[in-house]
């Protein structure tokens, strides 16, 4: 199968399969976000209405106090969101090399992009692990990413239809030798004065 055609001209959230997954995301974020609000209602009402057996009150119980950490959770995700838009308007697309670590090592939320010969940069799905090798990619050596290396950005499968916010490991090294963001990095919200944020978001 050929590769779709990495759009460079425009933003990358112009690219239509990409406002689409963007749109896709959100939706599916909101989602578990209103079955996580109504579960403790379900699980009340299912107390009153059934009479459980007691060896599963514990685990209704269990469930019932997971409920607010969920939603927290799922909450954190949606405000997380809209960073991914942001990154999307400010950056175009760029075709790149990938990799993933050996099986052994392998975490299913990193990816090694080779952003130039000999130049490498680990990034990570935020906040929740993905796995990129296998999300609906023909292609998985090579990735989509619309952002800065040193920070980090949004990877897609090739085509830009399921757009996913990562952030570079380097950020956390002890002494990051990062030389100073530029402006596009300030407007996609990965740099403040002229410095790179960590963010696992």
């Amino acid at each position: 199968m050929t590769p779709s055609p990495v759009p460079t001209t425009a933003p990358a959230f112009e690219h239509p399969p990409t406002a689409v997954g963007y749109r896709r995301l959100m939706l599916r974020r909101r989602m578990w976000l209103a079955a996580f609000l109504c579960l403790p209602a379900v699980l009340v009402w299912i107390a009153a209405e059934l009479s459980l057996p007691d060896r599963a009150i514990p685990l209704f119980i269990v469930v019932l106090l997971l409920c607010p950490v969920l939603v927290l959770a799922s909450a954190a995700a949606l405000l997380c969101t809209p960073r991914t838009a942001r990154i999307l308007q400010s950056y175009v697309w760029q075709e790149y090399p990938c990799s993933y670590p050996p099986r052994g090592q392998r975490r299913d939320f990193v990816v090694v992009v080779t952003v130039a010969p000999g130049h490498e940069v680990t990034l990570h799905t935020t906040p929740y692990r993905h796995n990129l090798q296998h999300k609906r990619d023909p292609h998985p050596g090579v990735i989509w990413f619309a952002g800065d290396p040193h920070s980090g950005g949004v990877v897609s499968p090739v085509g830009g239809h399921a757009p996913l916010r990562v952030a570079s490991t380097a950020l956390w090294d002890r002494d990051p030798q990062l030389p100073p963001a530029d402006a596009v990095a300030e407007q996609a919200g990965l740099a403040r004065d002229g410095r790179y944020v960590r963010r696992w978001f």
